[in-house]
C-alpha cells in the first residue's frame, strides 16, 4: 500500500537528511539506502496519480508493495533500535543497516508490473483522470439534508408532545442503516420537543454494553457533573440516584443501539439533479437497496466527484458487481466507500477500527497518533497536523465519518462511526494486515506465521493475558493500544516483547510507580500512560517520541532536565496535574518543534528562561500561585492560552502580554481589575474567550465599580463564544453589538449575583446560542425576552439554553 511506503520514506529522510546528529549513517551504506529511498518515492509518485482500483493482479500487486515496505522497515528499525540499546546514554549512533538490496528488487518489480497495469488499462486500475474526478480535500461548501423523514417525524413529535403524565416507550424498529437513529436524532435536536421535556438524555446501548457506563452516562446527561460521590456509588445506588434525579420532571430518554448519520442523501439534496445524472442515480439507489447508510455513503463519494458523468457511471457498474453476491452484497456496497478512497486516506478510514463499538473518538487524539504513525501524506506548505485534520474533513464529506460535538470556535471535538462502517474497517484493517483487534469476542492474536498485524487494539484490559506468550507476534507490532475501564494489569511482559513499537495508549491502566520497562521502548512517537510518581532521568532515551500525556493523581509532578533532550517532542500533556519544570533546563536547548505543554508552574518557566525556547509553542498553560508578571508577546505562534491559579482569587495580573496570533484564552481563579479585559478585548484575532472563577476588582474611589463590566466600544471584534462561570462580584454588565459584533455562542454559568443579561445582546446578529446554568431567574426571564424581542423583529434561529 502507498501509506506503507510514506512510513518507510519519512525513515528513509530522517536517516539521510544531512542535518541529522543522531544516526551516524555507515557511508558505505548510504548508496543503498539513498537508492531504496529512490524506489520507494519513484514507485509512491505513481500511485498517488492513479486512483485505487481492486482484482486479482492489483490486489496480488499492492500486497507485493506493502510487503516489501514493511520488510524494509522492519529491518532498519530493528537494526537501529538494537544500536540505541546498545548505548542507552549516547547522544548519537553508528548505524549499518543488514543488506536491503532484496527490498529494492521487490520494488523495482512491483514498478514494472504497475506501469504495465497502468498502460493496458487492466484489472480495474484507473489513470489520473477519476482520481481527479474524486477530490481528497474538503469541499467548505458542501452540506447533508435529510430527506423523506418529516412525515416520520412530525408524527413522532404531535405523540410525544401530546403524551399524558405517565411512562411511555416508543420503540423504533429496524434493520441496521434504514435511519432508525437518524429520525431519533432529529427528533431529539427539535426546539420544540426540547422546550416541552424539562430534561433530555441520549445514551448508547450496543452490543458489548456495560451497565454501569450507562447509568453514568444517564446521570451526566441529566446532572450536568458526576460528583465524587456518583462515581463511588454501587449500581443499585446509582439507579436509585437516577430515579430520584428524573422524579417530578417531564423527561425524555433516548437509548440508541448505534450512532447516527446526519444526512441520507446528497445526491437528492436541495439541487436539482442535472437530467444526465437522473438515470445513473436512480440506478444507483434502486441497487442500494432503499438503504439510507448505504445511499448516504455511496452519495459521499460522488459528491466528492465534481459531476462527471462517467465517474457516476462507472461507481453504478462497480455496485451492480457489488450486489451480484447476494450474501454479502451490502458489505460490498459500503466496501466500494473504501475502495474509491485515494491511497494516503486509507490507514485514517481503517485507524477507526481501533476504536470500540459505539465509542467517542477525539479529534486531536486521531492526530496525533496518526502523527505518530507516520503514515500521513506530506506536504511542504502545511505541518502534519493541519494534513491529519484536513483528512478527517474528507473522511466526513464522504459520509464515512460522523461528527459528534464540536469545539467552542467550531472545529470538530470528537467523532463517531456508524457499527456497520467500523465492522468494515476492522474486516479490511485484518485483511491488510492494519489492525488486529481483541475484545470479548476475539480473545487471541491470530494465527500463522505469515500474519504480523502492525497494530492491536484491546477492548478489555483483561484480555491482555492473552498476547503474554506471543513475543514473535508483538516484536513486529508498531501500535499497542488498550481502550476501556480504569484498571490495573501487568503489562511488563507485554512491553518486553513491544521492541519495535510507535505508539503506546495505555491511559486508562495505572501505574504507581513509573514502569521502567517503557524505557526499553526507544522506537516510541506516542506515549499515553496513567503514574503517580515521578519520571527518572532516563526518560531521554526515548529520543523519537513526539507526545507524551500522562493522567495522575499527584497535585505537581516534576519533569527532569533530561526530557528537553528529546528533540522531537512536540505535545507534552499532563492531566489533572501541574508540571514542575527542573531548575537544570536553563542549561537545554531550543525546543523548536515542541507545539503543547499543558499547565506549568509559572515562575519557573521565568527563572529557567523556559519561554525563550519555545518559539514554536501553539498551545501553553501556565500555573502560578504569586502575581503573574510575563511577557509573551514573542511567542509569535502561540493560539491557546490557559492561566490558572491554584486558589481562587489569591493571584492577580500585574503584567501579562499576549501576542496578537492568540485565538482562544482561558482565565481561572484570577483576581482582576475591569481594566484589563479591555488589553483582552483588543486582541484582533481572539475568537474564545473562557472567564472562571475570577474575581473582578474596579477603580480605587468607585464605590460599586467592581461589580459592573463596561466593554471597550469595538473590542472583542473576533469573539465568536464568550463563557462567564462563577463570576460571583459580577452584578451589572453593559454590552450590545458594537461590543461583541461576531458572538455566536453565550455561556453564563454560576454567576449567582448577576442581575441581568443586557438586551442589547441580542442585537448582535451573528448570535445563535444563549446558554444558561445555574443562573438566577432575573438572568433566565432576561434571556428569554432576548429571544421573544428577536422573534418579534423577524429572527427565529436565535436558541435559548437553559440547564
Amino acid at each position: 500500500m502507498a501509506y506503507n511506503l510514506e512510513s518507510l520514506i519519512r525513515i528513509l529522510h530522517q536517516i539521510l537528511r544531512p542535518d541529522n546528529n543522531r544516526w551516524i549513517l555507515d557511508h558505505n551504506k548510504r548508496p543503498q539506502m539513498e537508492s531504496l529511498l529512490e524506489k520507494a518515492s519513484s514507485l509512491k509518485k505513481i500511485l498517488d496519480k492513479s486512483s485505487s482500483a481492486s482484482g486479482p493482479m492489483t490486489e496480488s500487486l499492492m500486497t507485493q508493495i506493502r510487503d516489501a515496505a514493511l520488510k524494509a522497515e522492519d529491518i532498519i528499525e530493528s537494526h537501529t533500535v538494537d544500536q540505541r540499546l546498545s548505548k542507552p546514554g549516547a547522544q548519537s549512533c553508528v548505524i549499518s543497516p543488514p543488506d536491503l538490496q532484496e527490498v529494492i528488487q521487490e520494488l523495482d518489480s512491483a514498478m514494472d508490473k504497475l506501469q504495465g497495469i497502468l498502460e493496458h488499462g487492466s484489472d480495474g486500475m484507473r489513470n489520473s483522470s477519476f482520481s481527479d474526478a474524486v477530490s481528497s480535500s474538503p469541499d467548505p461548501t458542501s452540506k447533508n439534508t435529510v430527506v423523506g423523514l418529516d412525515e416520520d417525524l412530525i408524527k413522532l413529535k404531535d405523540r410525544l408532545t401530546s403524551l399524558e403524565n405517565k411512562l411511555q416507550v416508543i420503540p423504533i424498529i429496524g434493520m441496521g442503516g434504514i435511519g432508525k437513529t437518524t429520525l431519533a436524532r432529529n427528533l431529539y435536536n427539535d426546539r420544540l420537543i426540547i422546550s416541552h421535556f424539562d430534561t433530555c438524555a441520549w445514551i448508547v446501548i450496543s452490543q458489548d454494553y456495560d451497565v454501569r457506563a450507562i447509568l453514568l452516562g444517564l446521570l451526566g446527561c441529566i446532572v450536568g457533573k458526576l460528583t465524587d460521590d456518583m462515581l463511588q456509588q454501587k449500581n443499585s445506588q446509582l439507579a436509585v440516584t437516577l430515579y430520584q434525579s428524573l422524579t417530578g420532571k417531564r423527561y425524555l430518554v433516548v437509548l440508541d443501539d448505534m450512532w447516527s448519520t446526519k444526512a441520507w442523501d446528497d445526491v437528492f439534496g436541495e439541487d436539482n439533479c442535472p437530467p444526465e445524472f437522473e438515470k445513473i442515480g436512480r440506478s444507483i439507489a434502486s441497487d442500494c437497496g432503499g438503504l439510507p447508510l448505504a445511499i448516504h455513503v455511496i452519495s459521499g463519494l460522488l459528491s466528492e466527484a465534481k459531476r462527471r458523468k462517467d465517474f457516476w457511471g462507472h461507481v453504478a457498474n462497480d455496485i451492480s458487481s457489488a450486489i451480484a453476491e447476494k450474501d454479502e452484497n451490502f458489505y460490498n456496497i459500503l466496501a466500494l466507500s473504501y475502495n474509491y478512497l485515494p491511497y494516503h486516506l486509507k490507514p485514517c478510514f481503517l485507524y477507526m477500527g481501533t476504536f470500540p463499538e459505539d465509542h467517542e473518538i477525539l479529534a486531536s487524539k486521531l492526530i496525533r497518533i496518526w502523527v505518530a504513525e507516520g503514515f500521513l501524506k506530506s506536504n511542504g506548505d502545511k505541518s502534519l497536523e493541519e494534513i491529519a485534520e484536513e483528512n478527517l474533513e474528507v473522511l466526513v464529506d464522504r459520509n464515512l465519518l460522523m461528527v459528534r460535538e464540536r469545539k467552542s470556535n467550531g472545529k470538530a471535538k470528537n467523532y463517531s462511526i456508524h457499527d456497520l462502517l467500523r465492522d468494515l474497517c476492522v474486516k479490511k484493517a485484518a485483511q491488510d494486515k492494519f489492525l488486529h483487534v481483541m475484545n470479548r469476542q476475539v480473545h487471541n492474536v491470530p494465527e500463522g506465521s505469515s500474519y504480523f498485524p502492525l497494530r492491536v487494539s484491546v477492548h478489555q484490559s483483561y484480555r491482555i493475558r492473552d498476547v503474554y506468550g506471543s513475543t514473535e507476534f508483538m516484536s513486529l507490532v508498531r501500535s499497542f493500544l488498550c481502550i476501556g475501564l480504569a484498571s490495573r494489569v501487568i503489562l511488563s511482559p507485554v512491553f518486553s516483547a513491544l521492541r519495535l513499537l510507535r505508539v503506546l495508549d495505555v491511559l486508562h491502566i495505572e501505574f504507581h510507580q513509573f514502569p521502567t520497562e517503557i524505557l526499553g521502548l526507544v522506537n516510541l512517537r506516542y506515549l499515553a500512560f496513567s503514574c503517580n510518581s515521578d519520571f527518572p532521568s532516563a526518560i531521554s532515551r526515548l529520543w523519537n517520541l513526539q507526545t507524551l500525556i500522562v493522567r495522575s493523581s499527584l497535585f505537581y509532578m516534576y519533569l527532569p532536565s533530561e526530557i528537553w533532550e528529546m528533540p522531537e517532542l512536540r505535545h507534552i500533556k499532563f492531566k489533572k496535574t501541574r508540571i514542575n519544570i527542573d531548575d537544570a533546563y536553563r542549561k537545554k536547548n531550543v525546543q523548536r518543534k515542541l507545539q503543547t505543554i499543558s499547565c506549568t508552574t509559572l515562575d519557573q518557566l521565568i527563572d529557567c528562561n523556559f519561554l525563550g525556547n519555545i518559539p514554536n509553542i501553539k498551545n501553553l498553560g501556565i500555573h502560578s500561585a504569586n502575581t503573574i508578571h510575563v511577557d509573551l508577546s514573542h511567542l509569535h505562534r502561540l493560539e491557546i492560552l490557559k492561566c490558572s491559579a491554584r486558589k481562587w482569587s489569591r493571584t492577580s495580573i500585574s503584567k501579562l502580554n499576549f501576542p496578537p496570533s492568540i485565538r482562544k484564552l482561558t482565565l481561572s481563579k484570577l483576581s482582576l481589575h475591569w481594566s484589563y479585559m479591555t488589553t483582552v478585548g483588543s486582541l484582533s484575532n481572539l475568537e474564545v474567550l473562557k472567564i472562571r472563577k475570577c474575581t473582578f476588582k474596579g477603580q480605587e474611589m468607585q464605590p460599586r465599580d467592581d461589580e459592573e463590566w463596561v466593554p471597550t466600544q469595538g473590542g472583542f471584534c473576533s469573539l465568536q463564544f464568550l463563557r462567564l462561570e462563577k463570576l460571583n462580584n459580577l452584578v451589572h454588565w453593559q454590552a450590545d453589538e458594537t461590543h461583541f459584533p461576531r458572538l455566536r455562542h453565550l455561556l453564563i454559568q454560576g454567576c449567582s449575583a448577576l442581575e441581568e443579561i443586557p438586551s442589547g445582546i441580542g442585537e448582535i446578529p451573528t448570535l445563535e446560542i444563549i446558554e444558561l446554568d445555574e443562573c438566577s431567574p432575573s438572568v433566565v426571564a432576561s434571556a428569554k425576552q432576548i429571544q421573544e424581542d428577536q422573534r418579534e423583529y423577524g429572527n427565529d434561529g436565535l436558541e435559548v439554553r437553559i440547564r
